[in-house]
């Protein structure tokens, strides 16, 4: 154990004295959350995605919707009342509005204390139908809102005018865009961490000589690999609670996360990269043919990994390939432990991220026990 401190302090000092991984460990994922979350804060979709619900089923709200289709900026998309809760879906962003069309009389059947703001239909020109547009109160989504209720209200061709109910139902989201890049960085560079930070120096080490060296003192790996391990470790949990701090002081962000789920997530994760890095050091020949692998396994892990798009974007044969990425695992995690209040009493819930990002750690200890060679 003496022999592990000795060598954890030494890699905190060598690290210390090396600028360039202090940058890209801490000042490059805040570079990257700055100066990718701004401008998707700004960005709008191409197009307005709109569910609907036509519960009255005729010629006059058929070609209602039909107008509103003709239009080139909205996308309707029918919504599956079977599908879930929908006050729930709109309040968590999973869908962001849903126009409904309601017979005369009928009020969208939301809960009383989720209702941040409503406005009632007219039904001077259309007595048997009643429209109401149905959304929450996150900001990113106010403009779509705004441009949407104004092409959905000219797209009622009455002789009298008629107005659009309205439905605001209060949300605890913040931007959708955070919700995915916030995790993400934390992922990745967790990984930046375990593939080059640790094996990365391994590798280096090894043919610079240092492991001979290492060896005519008689000294064992296990407390040299324990010390670089340690502090790598201690890197990872610096690094994912100052991007938090950063996205509070930033954005505005407010965190009321479970802190023991957090630092096992982040162990998990921080180890199962470790793990890796520690394998790839192992099996590599020289420093160039090391640098090529973790290129070759970087790119998809990031690409497929959730760190800057939802897998959700993907067709649905990649997402279940991307299921099986560490990455994926450790970003999905962490976005529910922090954006939707998982704590270790429903642990159950991330049973298939915490099983995955546990067998990636067993195996990659057990494959890096079996190749490294002092």
């Amino acid at each position: 154990m003496k022999k592990t401190w000795i060598f954890f302090k030494l890699r905190m000092l060598q690290l210390k004295s090396d600028k360039t991984a202090l940058f890209f460990c801490y000042v490059l994922p805040v570079l990257l959350l700055l100066g990718i979350g701004y401008p998707l804060q700004l960005q709008s979709d191409p197009k307005i995605t709109l569910y609907y619900q036509d519960e009255i089923q005729s010629d006059v709200s058929r070609s209602f919707l039909e107008r509103l289709r003709d239009t080139s900026v909205i996308e309707l998309i029918k919504y599956d009342a079977a599908s879930g809760n929908l006050d729930q879906e709109i309040s968590e962003n999973k869908i962001k509005r849903v126009l409904q069309l309601l017979p005369e009389g009928k009020q969208p059947g939301f809960h009383g204390t989720n209702i941040v703001e409503s406005v009632s239909a007219s039904t001077e020109a259309n007595p048997e139908m009643n429209i109401f547009i149905s959304k929450n109160n996150i900001d990113e989504n106010r403009i779509e809102n705004v441009a949407l209720t104004g092409i959905v209200n000219n797209a009622l061709t009455n002789e009298k005018q008629q107005e659009v109910g309205q439905y605001v139902l209060a949300s605890d989201r913040m931007s959708s865009y955070l919700v995915t890049l916030l995790p993400g960085l934390i992922g990745m560079t967790l990984m930046i961490v375990g593939l080059n930070g640790f094996g990365g120096v391994l590798i280096e080490e090894e043919h610079v000589g240092l492991f001979k060296n290492l060896k005519t003192v008689d000294i064992s790996p296990v407390p040299f690999l324990s010390g670089l391990f340690l502090s790598r470790l201690l890197i990872c949990y610096s690094v994912a609670v100052a991007l938090c701090l950063m996205a509070s002081l930033v954005f505005d962000v407010s965190f009321g996360f479970d802190i023991p789920l957090f630092a096992l997530i982040v162990t998990l994760g921080s180890v199962a990269f470790l793990g890796v890095g520690l394998v790839i050091a192992a099996i590599s020949p020289s420093t160039t043919a090391f640098n090529g692998i973790v290129n070759f396994v970087q790119l998809p892990f990031i690409i497929l990994g959730g760190v800057f798009v939802s897998i959700t974007k993907f067709p649905e044969w990649l997402q279940y390939i991307c299921m099986f990425i560490p990455l994926t695992q450790l970003n999905a995690a962490m976005q529910k432990v922090l954006f939707e209040s998982m704590t270790l009493s429903n642990i159950g819930d991330l049973g298939i991220e915490l099983s995955i990002l546990t067998a990636w750690c067993i195996a990659s200890l057990v494959i890096a026990r079996l190749k490294f060679n002092w």
